[in-house]
């Protein structure tokens, strides 16, 4: 029987939740969100910084050898 291993995904702050159209990752409070929840809990918080510095985690991550993945080109409500 071949059976297939899905990777476990790495989420970056503000990245959507793969097979959903309005769940997103909130690396602030390390939670699944709805989009409000940026704008209610989070308003006054600099979310570009909070991106970038999980995708240096993310690349630290990747070059100890992480069994995680990321696609490049994952959906983030901050790309739109």
């Amino acid at each position: 029987m071949d059976k297939q291993i899905k990777a476990k995904r790495f989420y970056a702050h503000c990245d959507l939740i793969e097979g959903t159209t309005d769940v997103y990752y909130c690396s602030f409070c390390n939670m699944l969100v709805k989009e409000k929840h940026f704008r209610e809990e989070h308003l006054n918080k600099n979310h570009n910084h909070k991106f970038k510095a999980t995708l240096h985690e993310w690349e630290r991550k990747k070059a100890r050898g992480t069994t995680r993945v990321r696609p490049d080109n994952a959906p983030n409500r901050l790309k739109e």
